[in-house]
């Protein structure tokens, strides 16, 4: 969506009428409204629920920095996931406020499948095998999130009424995170990570945003996994992005 008016407020967009587009069509692209410097970012996503609060606060500077420990803060790519993974109560919505995007052809896209839309293209029976899944996640806490927890591969969306899928891939990277699989035969585990990989990338389920700086997306952190494409060294990325329970 992009104003009449270039610069306009966001707020003109009514509060229900984004949060039913989210339910349309799991995210939407707001280009070409004001900036939310500063405190008005966080100020603005209080209009579509509470937010998250990590020990830095609500806003999460994702940027490269050369002494971190962790993968989000680096150029590289960040495989499929969802957000609150390994709190007790994950948010509803991501907000995503792009204040210096990469160099055009630098790579750093974000990576949106939609599960609701992968579950209609997965055969039957391979939908009954996944009921039987339950992954366990296991990484150190480096930054904001750590610990270990286990979650069924499928499950229900909280608002919408239909299955989604609840994965996370395996980092093998600054702060790994290690999968234990349950569900699939002893021998499986790395085919079954493949097949998956092969699946949340497929174009009829996945959708690769490349960012212009001023770009706000909100997307539904219940129906979606989201990861991004590694970018060019020497090309700037900077994301605020804040957690809606």
């Amino acid at each position: 969506m992009r104003p009449v008016s270039p610069g306009t407020d966001l707020a003109i967009v009514p509060t229900p009428l984004l949060k039913q587009w989210i339910d349309d069509h799991r995210f939407v692209v707001l280009k070409g409204f004001a900036p939310l410097n500063g405190a008005a970012l966080p100020d603005f996503c209080r209009s579509l629920g509470e937010l998250l609060e990590w020990e830095f606060g609500a806003v999460n500077d994702l940027r490269v920095d050369p002494e971190t420990k962790n993968y989000l803060y680096t150029n590289r790519a960040v495989p499929f996931h969802w957000d609150g993974a390994f709190l007790p109560r994950s948010p509803h919505y991501i907000f995503f406020h792009c204040d210096a995007a990469p160099d055009a052809q630098a790579g750093g896209e974000t990576l949106f499948c939609d599960t609701i839309r992968l579950l209609d293209h997965a055969p039957s029976e391979l939908q009954e095998l996944w009921e039987q899944v339950v992954i366990t996640y296991t990484t150190e806490k480096i930054v904001h999130y750590g610990g270990t927890f286990s979650s069924p591969l499928l499950t229900a969306h909280p608002t919408l009424a239909v299955r989604v899928l609840r994965y996370a891939e395996p980092v093998d990277d600054l702060n790994p995170v290690q999968l234990t699989i349950e569900g699939v035969d002893k021998d499986q585990p790395a085919r079954f990570i493949e097949d998956m990989h092969r699946r949340l990338n497929d174009d009829r389920c996945c959708y690769a945003l490349r960012w212009d700086s001023g770009d706000v997306v909100i997307a539904d952190n219940f129906a979606l996994l989201h990861g991004r494409r590694a970018f060019a060294n020497e090309t700037v990325r900077h994301i605020r992005r804040v957690n809606i329970l």
